[in-house]
């Protein structure tokens, strides 16, 4: 009883620094942002109105444009034809387009949905933001359901915003609060589905530091602040108040682009053409398999390189993807991400008992850690303690 219980704190305590880990450094990003944020609009009141009219606001919806063209050309470069990628520089190239259109229309023909004055926002003006939060959502909801997204879907979404514009314009109801919180809503469904493709990726790969989700993450906590952001935006009478709407887009345009240019092995992501095969499951016993897999992964060690995935077991177990990912679940009761931590910890143990001046970038090396940093933060998370304690 007493191992037991013992066993069961220390599963509780691993659980705790796993939250941690993946949900603690968010929550201060999050908070952090958020500050920034309010201080921004309180000091945005400080700006002159006519230099922001004037140079301010032109200048940054010029680089809004630019950042869409410049990101669409580098993110389609790499995009090593995976579906959220494609998705994004369609997304972009709209974006682009429609930044034009409302700038032309402004500056030709005196059509404003960018307005300066003292008057807070009609329900058409917000129907056009509805349509540009859509397309910073397209993104994340093609890598969280991968394929789902095509045109008549996303026409689909965009019909809500436009209904309830039809209805306010028809009525004496007053639907612009409907208008706000829609894209705010979507991007809460998303949310929801993080934890869902983190167990995927941890099905499937032994390290997710290439993946897309701890940057799905903070792209979704921009965006929802910038949703929230957009209450102020709508009933604010100041006219400088669009300006840190301005720079937060610019922001996730920017840093969606960089973190997609610079993981130059995005093998998490769902590639257009991937289909997964059923077959009929194993022919052998599942005990006879698992002591195959333990004798495999204790002679070859695979593990030890850091790119090693799910469907390098092919090579000794005869099954497809999905049932390989279901016979780890079931027979190991854990996921593969957290199956070879187990052993690259183990193995990291062993080098720096058995060599104790080795340096932590060499362990790390050596076992199969993409690096030191990885190294030091998966140890602690799953020994409670730095390597340098343990050792």
């Amino acid at each position: 009883m007493i191992i037991k219980q013992n066993n069961s704190t220390i599963e509780r305590l691993k659980l705790f620094r796993r939250l941690f880990y993946d949900y603690g450094r968010l929550g201060i990003f999050a908070l952090a942002l958020a500050c920034v944020v309010f201080l921004s609009y309180r000091l945005s009141r400080l700006i002159p109105v006519d230099v922001f009219e004037g140079i301010i606001s032109p200048i940054m919806h010029g680089a809004i444009f630019v950042a869409s063209v410049v990101g669409a050309i580098l993110v389609y470069r790499h995009a090593y034809g995976i579906s959220a990628r494609l998705t994004f520089v369609k997304a972009l190239i709209w974006f682009a387009i429609l930044e034009a259109i409302l700038v032309v229309l402004e500056k030709a023909f005196g059509i404003s949905t960018l307005i300066y004055g003292v008057r807070t926002l009609d329900p058409m003006d917000m129907v056009v933001r509805d349509v540009f939060a859509l397309l910073m959502l397209a993104y994340p909801m093609e890598v969280l359901y991968p394929r789902w997204l095509n045109w008549w879907r996303s026409l689909l979404l965009l019909l809500p915003a436009f209904v309830i514009w039809g209805v306010n314009a028809w009525t004496e109801v007053d639907m612009r609060i409907l208008l706000i919180i829609y894209p705010v809503i979507i991007a809460g469904v998303l949310f929801s589905q993080i934890r869902v493709y983190r167990e995927r990726c941890e099905d499937y790969y032994s390290s997710l530091e290439n993946s897309a989700m701890k940057y799905i993450d903070i792209y979704l906590i921009i965006l929802v602040l910038l949703g929230l952001s957009y209450f102020y935006v709508c009933f604010s009478n100041h006219p400088t108040r669009l300006f840190t709407q301005q720079w937060l887009v610019l922001a996730v345009i920017v840093f969606n682009t960089m973190q997609i240019v610079l993981r130059e092995k995005p093998w998490q992501e769902t590639k257009e053409t991937e289909e997964e095969v059923e077959d009929a499951g194993p022919d052998e016993h599942l005990l006879e398999l698992r002591a195959k897999l333990d004798a495999w992964m204790d002679e070859k060690k695979p593990y030890l390189n850091k790119d090693f995935c799910l469907v390098q077991l092919m090579e000794v177990l005869p099954m497809n993807r999905t049932y390989l990912s279901k016979f780890i679940n079931t027979e190991y009761g854990c996921s593969f991400y957290q199956y070879v931590t187990n052993y690259r910890i183990e193995e990291a143990k062993r080098l720096m008992k058995e060599n104790p001046d080795m340096k932590l970038q060499d362990v790390a090396e050596k076992c199969g850690f993409s690096s030191p940093t990885v190294f030091g933060r998966t140890f602690r998370r799953e020994t409670g303690m730095t390597p340098k304690e343990w050792s």
